[in-house]
Order: structure tokens, then C-alpha cells, then sequence
């Protein structure tokens, strides 16, 4: 008997959490309410559009679709205490939460560091931390459990790099990340529904003051640098701009390429022949990266607030409205991605929304694509076999999703 969807499930963690469950909800709405007004108990009420054109027109239109006040569908649970402590419902004010015209200049004290030229800049290093990590998964023997011995630790090693961050905090900035974007799962989650993603943002802060105050008396040649000493409009920038941007880039600067590379590689071994082609050809190395991106889509979602009323497939949308852009949705419609359910490594990547689309798409997703293409290049040709000895464990959360655990067996050549 198959699942019978409601429009509430996009608020509960586990179905969204969980590739199966959370695509067929997406194409229940896709077929039978794209536009489609929520009002699940526990959170303000929202629209959700799950249609490729209706999210590419409102991610194409940052003025009459706004970031802010809401910018993630939290529970009223989890925004009251932020509200509280840092005057916001988010908790932070990001990129991801800004508007023009502050947004632009805030993009602008990074920008230079997430360009193509100065990713290729990382290039030899990134390549280099490939082969340690690939490494390491051989050294282990033939099992190892995939997403917390390899993937987790990749990235998060790479913009520690970039951060200029020691290796020793690692381990405190993965358990921060993970609670913040894992407060909906019971595994990762700090403690009890309230006040949580308040206490994890609090040890984030207390991390990063230490940074900021050491890169100001001591600047060296990293990004932590740029950052603790940056300047908008010719002043410092704002100690809770500059918290916040410190949390963004230490933590979805690894998060969401974990997640793709994770996930990603069970679709591979899901569709054996395209990882083997794939390992073949090189040429394939940065669409077949970005295939992946597709089809794992790590963001779930955003929310914009309508500045203006307007109808979009015949639903009234009011000025104030809240709407919530699905990215895996708009990734899997079969009126623009041919074939969506198909993995194809060879797939032209112009279409995909995985990095949303408008003035914030994603700043990092040059790097992002590096890092999965240069870790498959150092992988596949190296790896004989591979299985899933257990079927792989989804984070329950409905804005960033990826595997939580995949234990495999394997062989080197």
C-alpha cells in the first residue's frame, strides 16, 4: 500500500529527512497542489512551491521575495528563545538571512575567496587532502562506516584550512554543525527541543570571539583574517554580522558538501555502471560532480516573504506571506530535468537549483564542485569494490539532509 501524503509532512523531519519518503512527497505536490498553503501545528503557516519555474521566478526576484524575517521553517519552539537572546527568529543573520542592499555588501567581503581562479588556487591542496582522506579509507582495512569516517571529515578539514583553523578543533566544529543543522534528529540534537539551537549558536560565538580577537592582534594569510577584520562602508563590520558570517562558513561550509558526498556516493553504487564509467574518464570529473549535487539537492529549503500580492497557479498570495522554495523538488521535475529520477553523470548541469538561484546563490559552490570532483578522481580509480553492508542511516531535518551513517566493505586495487 503505497504512503498517502499530506502538505503538513514537509515539516516532519523524518519523511524529509529521508530520500524515499521525501521525494514522494514532492511529487504528490508537484502533480496535485505545486502552490499549496501549510498550516502544520507548532510553526507560522507558509505557502510551499514545489514547481522548477515557480522557485526559479521567486529565487530570479530577491526584491519582492525577501530573506528576512524568516528564512527557515523553524518551530515556534525553537525561534521563541532565539528571538529572545539575539532579537531575531533565525538566531543569526547570515548571508542566507540578508536583503539588499546589506547583502550585497556583506557577499562582497568574501567574494574573492570563493571565485574559480582562487579555487584554483586550491587546487594542488585540496587534491592533496583527497589522497589523505582515500588514504586513510584504505589504511582501515575493508570496512569503515562511509559518512562519519570519510565524508564528515573531508570538507570540514578543508574549510578548516581555508579558515586557517588547527586540526584539533575539528572535532568541537563537526558537533557544533551537527547539532545546528541536526536539531531536528534525536542523534544530533544538544539536548531537549527548546532553547537548544540557542545554546549551540552561544558555543559557536564563544569559539569564534577567540578567533577574531587572536586574527586582529596577529593577521596571517587566511580567511579568519578577512573576516575578523573586515570593513562595511568603511566601518568595522558588526560584531553579530561578523558572528554570524564566522558560523556560516565554518559550518555550511562543509555540512552541505558532506551531504552530497555521502548520498552521492550511494547513488553510485546504486547505478554501478555510471560510477564505473565515470572512474574511466576524467573528462567527466566536474558535470558528473555537479549531477550529483542535483540529485542529492543538501538544501532542502528557503523561505522568502512576498512584498506584494500576487497569484501564482491560480493560489492568492498575500503581501507578508511567507514561501518556502523546495530544492530537491524543483531538481526532480520531469517538465524541465529530463528523466529526473535517472542519475546521469553525463547530464548537462545548467538546470539544477541544488545552489538556489538569484543574488543568493550559493557563494561556495566553485569549491563545492572541487571538492567532490577531485575526491571521486582520487577514489574510483582506486576502489575495486564497494557495498552497503547495512542499509544507510538519513538526518531526520527538513533544511539540510544528507546520510547519517553508511557503513560499507570494500576493496582497493
Amino acid at each position: 500500500m503505497s504512503r498517502q501524503y499530506k502538505n503538513i509532512d514537509l515539516v516532519n523531519p523524518e519523511i524529509m529527512g529521508h530520500e524515499t519518503t521525501m521525494h514522494g512527497l514532492f511529487d504528490y505536490l508537484r502533480e496535485n497542489d505545486p502552490v499549496t498553503w501549510v498550516e502544520p501545528e507548532g510553526f507560522d503557516p507558509f505557502w510551499s512551491l514545489s514547481k522548477y519555474e515557480d522557485i526559479k521566478f521567486v529565487g530570479s526576484n530577491n526584491d519582492r521575495f525577501l530573506s528576512a524575517p524568516r528564512t527557515i521553517l523553524f518551530p515556534k519552539a525553537f525561534e521563541e528563545p532565539l528571538l529572545e537572546q539575539f532579537g531575531t527568529r533565525n538566531g543569526l543573520e547570515t548571508l542566507i538571512h540578508m536583503d539588499r542592499p546589506k547583502h550585497l555588501k556583506l557577499r562582497r567581503v568574501s567574494r574573492d575567496w570563493f571565485l574559480p581562479r582562487s579555487v584554483a588556487k586550491l587546487d594542488v591542496e585540496i587534491q592533496a587532502m583527497c589522497k589523505e582522506y582515500v588514504d586513510k579509507m584504505q589504511e582501515m582495512g575493508d570496512e569503515c562506516d562511509f559518512v562519519k569516517d570519510i565524508t564528515l571529515l573531508y570538507p570540514l578539514r578543508i574549510i578548516m584550512s581555508i579558515l586557517g583553523l588547527p586540526r584539533e578543533s575539528e572535532a568541537t566544529m563537526l558537533r557544533l554543525t551537527q547539532e545546528l543543522f541536526g536539531n531536528q534528529d534525536p542523534d544530533l540534537q544538544r539536548q531537549s527541543l527548546d532553547g537548544e539551537s540557542m545554546e549551540t549558536l552561544l558555543a559557536f560565538s564563544a569559539y569564534f570571539e577567540e578567533v577574531i580577537a587572536d586574527r586582529k592582534k596577529n593577521p596571517t594569510d587566511d580567511l579568519a583574517t578577512v573576516l575578523a577584520n573586515a570593513e562595511v562602508d568603511g566601518e568595522p563590520m558588526n560584531p553579530l554580522d561578523q558572528m554570524s558570517y564566522f558560523i556560516i562558513a565554518a559550518s555550511a561550509g562543509h555540512d552541505t558538501t558532506s551531504a552530497v558526498l555521502g548520498a552521492g556516493m550511494k547513488a553510485l553504487l546504486d547505478n554501478p555502471e555510471q560510477m564505473s564509467e565515470w572512474r574511466d574518464n576524467p573528462d567527466m570529473d566536474m558535470e558528473a560532480s555537479k549531477e550529483l549535487m542535483r540529485w542529492v539537492s543538501p538544501v532542502r529549503h528557503m523561505v522568502r516573504t512576498a512584498t506584494d500580492d500576487l497569484e501564482l497557479r491560480g493560489k492568492k498570495i498575500k503581501a507578508g506571506d511567507n514561501i518556502a522554495l523546495w530544492f530537491p523538488a524543483a531538481n526532480r521535475d520531469a517538465e524541465v530535468i529530463a528523466n529526473p529520477n535517472e542519475l546521469d553523470l553525463k547530464r548537462d548541469s545548467k538546470l539544477h537549483l541544488a545552489f538556489g538561484y538569484g543574488s543568493h546563490m550559493c557563494l561556495g559552490q566553485h569549491l563545492a564542485n572541487m571538492e567532490v570532483a577531485r575526491f571521486y578522481r582520487e577514489l574510483l580509480p582506486r576502489l575495486k569494490h564497494m557495498e552497503m553492508t547495512t542499509e544507510p542511516t538519513w538526518v531526520h531535518a527538513n533544511f539540510v539532509g544528507g546520510l547519517k551513517s553508511m557503513p560499507v566493505r570494500y576493496q582497493f586495487r
